[in-house]
């Protein structure tokens, strides 16, 4: 090569292999499992807090994240922390799901569904979930090699009855994440949670699976 030839080279300032490999691993994502056991086990819901929008029976829009990129996959999830429902939401008109700090593998696992998004997703969708109200993060193992987490509250709250659209948006989400599950599974499991029992009869919840 001549000494114009090299010179032109230089005057391109082609980067490096190196610097080639750093900007791809800058690309790189990096992706945890979200679980969600309200009205989060429902797909139109919980794609609302990645792309804005308002859920079928809710009152107010969704800001949706920067990266409006789809989750990669999603799975059913069996998570040992009791299922209970409280404070008043006005994008519900009642109250919404929360689950209590003490795990207990002896007893009737929450159902969940987990999405797999990235990290920035999960700060942004926490924060669209309000981080006053659901202000602990728990690791619930992993899966794939990535981490599984959820978020409640870090006290136990008073119980509250939810509304009949909160409801309904969350037996939409067991059916989906729970085909094999019959009307009379889905009202036994809902029933005994904290916020229901006692505020919804059997007839009342069973008419709210077919709706």
């Amino acid at each position: 090569m001549n000494k114009v030839a090299e010179k032109e080279k230089r005057s391109l300032n082609i980067p490096s292999e190196k610097w080639k490999q750093n900007k791809q691993e800058d690309n790189i994502k990096k992706y945890v499992w979200y679980a969600g056991y309200g009205s989060n086990l429902s797909e139109d819901r919980f794609l609302c807090y990645i792309k804005g929008g308002k859920p079928k029976y809710a009152n107010e829009e969704g800001a949706g994240c920067k990266d409006q990129s789809l989750p990669l996959k999603d799975k059913p999830i069996s998570i040992y922390f009791s299922l209970y429902f409280a404070k008043n939401s006005s994008n519900w008109v009642g109250a919404v799901a929360f689950i209590g700090t003490k795990e207990n593998k002896k007893g009737k696992p929450t159902l969940g569904r987990m999405w797999l998004i990235t990290e920035e997703q999960f700060k942004e969708i926490r924060a669209q979930e309000g981080t006053s109200w659901y202000n602990k993060k728990i690791e619930l193992g992993k899966e794939e090699g990535m981490s599984i987490y959820t978020i409640t509250h870090s006290a136990q709250l008073s119980f509250e009855k939810p509304s009949e659209n909160y409801l309904k948006t969350i037996i939409g989400g067991l059916k989906e994440t729970y085909p094999e599950m019959s009307t009379k599974e889905l009202v036994e499991y809902l029933l005994e949670k904290e916020g229901i029992k006692g505020k919804y009869t059997e007839k009342e919840l069973a008419k709210l699976t077919s709706e």
